[in-house]
């Protein structure tokens, strides 16, 4: 048996053993979120926030490129492109909001919801913005946000998420396996769909339900 030969074979293990130890991460996930279906939908969308937060820090420390996270209160061109959520996290937007008493623009959603992520960009710059960023440039309900946001971490500068200005793929991201795992394993469980209508459709129902 050749020295390349022997490397090939050794690399075709460690990528069998890589997607097996993923595929056993996403199994144990869709299991959990399979089981807790059909509980409380806003009770559901914070245990799950609060395990990605867990798997997000954990990941952070063992990770020296996390340092280089450049995210802060005020940068806000990722609120303004299309988010996908399931309908829990909307159940708990929606269930906060009231809480807040905050109003939601509904004519605002039933616009964006007429877009889709192919054609968000379409709509009137100002459309554009997600219902829960403040004039101050900060998320009104960061607590709750959705895991799409909590796992969106970007480690260039701030001015290249400006879609209207730079290429998608000029923008730099520190991820986690596992969390991307996860919430990979929400959407498939739970069901994905763009935030505005999924809002709209929790307002619709009074927020508590799926």
């Amino acid at each position: 048996m050749t020295d390349d030969f022997k490397a090939a074979a050794n690399r075709k293990a460690r990528d069998e053993r890589k997607e097996a130890h993923l595929r056993g991460i996403m199994d144990r996930y869709t299991g959990q979120f399979r089981a807790a279906g059909n509980q409380d939908a806003p009770s559901v969308a914070r245990r799950v926030h609060i395990a990605i937060d867990d798997v997000l820090e954990r990941d952070r420390k063992k990770s020296a490129a996390s340092g280089d996270i450049k995210c802060r209160k005020g940068c806000d061109h990722c609120c303004r492109v299309p988010v996908e959520i399931w309908p829990h996290e909307a159940a708990l937007l929606v269930e906060i909001a009231r809480a807040a008493g905050m109003e939601l623009d509904k004519a605002r959603l039933e616009r964006q919801s007429r877009y889709t992520i192919a054609t968000w960009r379409q709509q009137p710059a100002a459309d554009r913005a997600c219902v829960f960023l403040g004039d101050d440039g900060a998320c009104k309900v960061y607590e709750f946000r959705p895991n799409a946001c909590r796992k969106l971490l970007v480690t260039t500068d701030p001015a290249l998420c400006d879609a209207d200005k730079h290429p998608s793929d000029s923008v730099g991201r520190w991820f986690s396996w596992e969390a991307e795992i996860m919430e990979s394993a929400a959407l498939e469980i739970f069901g994905a769909a763009l935030m505005p209508g999924l809002l709209l459709a929790a307002l619709n129902r009074g927020g508590n339900g799926v």
